[in-house]
């Protein structure tokens, strides 16, 4: 350990009240984000630890450790001249240190105000010991309030001669005149008000948050409800030493809260509201300097701060491993006076920006852990647990195997470049097609394969779609952007061909996982994670990895060729499987279907155009996988042979059809010849043969009932149905359709793995 290095338990007193010290917050570091939850439980701890030293019981209130290190050359911008003579880089402890400044300030000003009213009292001639008391040794603890704010220095002119003990790089500057002086960030801009204010003896009155900082704003009101209801001792405090003043009647606990007592020895009951509120403040203010401990972590340099910084939580939110990535990469380009404009800068900031503060910690941490996962198997193909340990490890050792020393500084921003394309496809195109030029550039059923892919969670597929991602990103291209989308075609038909044929998705996720870390050997397809050790040095074409997916699918899916599949598809119970994949093989068969005159209730494939089912807007409409023959039988219904479920069809694709919900409730378990009847109105396009078609063959209607089937659409999916005109719908029918509407599917799945 070197010898330079401390950690020492340290009162805010002793940690921030130092002669010519300032905190400097670097531009790695998250922005000021603690909101009212945060606050709400540190004003918790502080009720319990004033009871505790009540008690005579330390630590009284412990706040976790602070990492900080001395480095004046790090500032930046900076004027030497109004640099503080210390200044510590804030690596851990910064979301602490700003709220209790905020708290700092918020308090300060309560306190003037009680100040101010006892000092009318006594030049209204009070000789009460307690008013005297209270106003010598509130006026102790304001102004060690108010120099934890702002120091005062013998550079600057003016109100420039305070200097804001914290502020954040980037946006705020120490500086001796207006010229030169910058405090934009919310927490300097607050110090340096509260400075202002104090020059002006205006202590006494509140700060308002101007409408530009709406952060601030709710900050200080948090603060200020909480350190209100402390004073007035409110029911929402439980804490009974303030709220019952039992210090003001106990000479050992007064001692203990604020190093010295009243004499005589006041009776509470016997106080007005104002001195109740001026002693409990009193308290506050004197418990925040003196009994409230931190670990003071000072490390010698940066490399040992940031080892340090890596594993601690002392938030209550644990870092994510892209946050404690980044200290290594600020370093690799230098440090942070060259990070900010260095070429790791701008991909590293795309990646935070898809984890906003505002986000919560958990949703922050399955985001980041989803991203990570694809992340590290289009690296390096490996396969990486979602523990936030595995994840920090894996972040850091493969950055540090590629970064300098051992590495170089390429290798470095090559892989900060990959970590932002994965997060980019993840976060702009998967979720938001529309969002990314990418997916409106591709066809029609480019899209909806993406649709297709999301919609089934088909999430291992990730890895692979980011590579080609990461190409077209790089140079984006008509032939990156066809390659991108031949490589999603061929994924999708995969998939598809690969769960409908059999009960689970047992070894997809292999097979995949396999592609990324060693390729696939029998067609020649090299790994296809860019760091894997068989990787090669472009990336494979598109059609070399459909040969391997469709090898793969012959070789591990036992799916050789086309006819294979629709023998396995056709005795699948589908909708049970997945009702997605269900719609998407409806969609398939229906493109472009025409009737069949030769066998009626069927379709057959009709010319290009002729019906577009394989579009986007298709799979969006509001159809829903139903059922023909209804899966619960009406009680003595027999227009459905029962062999249909008996042998286990009615769940089959043969039974399937797609329809919106709405009209499917209309008809639900009636018998067949009503939903025959059903279906020729609903396929007619014509309103008045509608009408015509409902006075024939449905007389007799409710009202309702008509009205809602003259408005309905169209339904293509069910359009020659109605040519089963058996009065029983029959199980040999059910068995022909699907076997014609799977051949129909695959003439479309197929080509994609061709």
């Amino acid at each position: 350990m070197p010898s330079n290095f401390t950690a020492d338990p340290s009162t805010l007193r002793q940690l921030i009240l130092q002669p010519g010290q300032g905190f400097y917050v670097p531009a790695y570091q998250r922005d000021f984000t603690w909101g009212k939850d945060e606050i709400s439980r540190l004003f918790e701890d502080l009720e319990q630890g004033i009871t505790r030293a009540a008690q005579g019981k330390m630590p009284s209130t412990f706040l976790g450790s602070v990492i900080l290190v001395s480095d004046r050359d790090s500032v930046m911008p900076k004027h030497v001249d109004a640099l503080p003579a210390t200044v510590l880089q804030v690596v851990d402890g910064q979301q602490r240190l700003s709220t209790l400044l905020t708290v700092f300030v918020v308090l300060s000003r309560f306190v003037s105000d009680d100040m101010r009213w006892l000092q009318q009292q006594i030049d209204g001639g009070s000789t009460d010991q307690l008013d005297i008391w209270l106003l010598n040794t509130l006026g102790e603890r304001r102004d060690e309030l108010l120099d934890t704010i702002a120091s005062k220095t013998y550079s600057g002119t003016g109100e420039f001669n305070m200097k804001p003990r914290l502020i954040r790089q980037v946006s705020d500057v120490w500086g001796n005149d207006a010229t030169h002086a910058a405090y934009e960030s919310d927490i300097a801009w607050l110090l340096m008000e509260a400075a202002r204010y104090r020059i002006r003896n205006q202590q006494h009155i509140a700060i308002p948050a101007p409408s530009t900082r709406p952060h601030l704003e709710l900050v200080l009101r948090v603060i200020t409800k909480h350190i209100d209801d402390l004073r007035k001792g409110a029911d929402e405090v439980d804490c009974e030493v303030l709220t019952e003043l039992q210090f003001l009647s106990n000479i050992g606990m007064a001692k203990a809260l604020v190093g010295s007592n009243s004499d005589p020895v006041v009776a509470p009951d016997v106080l007005d509201d104002r001195r109740k509120s001026a002693a409990r403040l009193l308290v506050v203010a004197s418990f925040l300097l003196n009994g409230v401990l931190v670990i003071d972590v000072k490390a010698p340099d940066e490399d040992y701060a940031f080892a340090l910084f890596e594993p601690l939580n002392t938030t209550g939110q644990p870092l994510t491993a892209l946050e404690t990535l980044k200290p290594l990469v600020v370093r690799s380009e230098g440090g942070i006076t060259n990070y900010s404009t260095s070429p790791s800068a701008a991909p590293f900031g795309r990646v935070e920006s898809y984890f906003p503060s505002s986000m919560r910690a958990d949703d922050r941490w399955k985001l980041s852990a989803d991203m990570l996962t694809a992340f590290a198997l289009a690296d390096t193909g490996r396969k990486l647990p979602r523990t936030l340990l595995d994840q920090r490890q894996y972040l850091r050792l493969q950055f540090q195997s590629v970064a300098t020393p051992g590495g170089s500084v390429a290798g470095a921003r090559a892989f900060v470049g990959q970590l932002a394309d994965v997060s980019a496809f993840l976060f702009e195109v998967w979720p938001r097609p529309g969002q990314s030029p990418l997916m409106p550039s591709g066809t029609d059923l480019d899209r909806l394969c993406l649709e297709v892919l999301r919609s089934t969670n088909h999430t291992v597929v990730h890895a692979l779609l980011a590579r080609y991602y990461s190409e077209w990103a790089a140079n984006p291209s008509p032939a990156n952007r066809d390659e991108f989308m031949s490589v999603l075609r061929a994924v999708t038909a995969f998939w598809v061909l690969w769960r409908t044929s059999r009960a689970t998705t047992r070894g997809i996720d292999d097979v995949h996982r396999k592609l990324m870390a060693a390729g696939h050997s029998e067609t020649g397809l090299p790994a296809m994670a860019r760091r894997a050790a068989d990787a090669s040095a472009t990336l494979p074409t598109a059609t070399e990895v459909r040969a391997a997916l469709k090898s793969l699918l012959s070789t591990r899916g036992n799916i050789a060729t086309e006819a294979e599949w629709v023998a396995k598809v056709t005795v699948q119970p589908l909708y049970q499987t997945s009702k997605q994949l269900a719609k998407f093989i409806l969609l398939c068969a229906h493109d472009d279907r025409i009737e069949d005159n030769a066998a009626p209730g069927l379709v057959r494939r009709g010319v290009s155009g002729s019906f577009r089912a394989l579009t986007p807007e298709a799979w969006e409409s509001h159809y829903s996988v139903e059922h023909i023959a209804p899966q619960n039988l009406a009680h003595g219904d027999t227009s459905y042979e029962q062999a249909i479920y008996d042998q286990g069809l009615v769940d089959r694709l043969g039974n399937l059809t797609l329809m919106p919900v709405d009209l499917n409730e209309l008809i639900g378990n009636k018998a067949w010849s009503y939903k025959r009847s059903i279906f020729t109105v609903l396929s007619e396009t014509d309103p008045d043969a509608r009408v015509t078609h409902m006075q024939r063959q449905l007389p007799g209607l409710a009202p309702k009932t008509k009205s809602v089937l003259q408005s309905a659409s169209y339904l293509p999916f069910c359009e020659f149905l109605d040519k089963q005109t058996a009065s029983i719908l029959a199980r040999a029918y059910v068995a022909q359709r699907g076997q014609r509407l799977a051949e129909l599917a695959v003439e479309r799945l197929w080509p994609m793995l061709a």
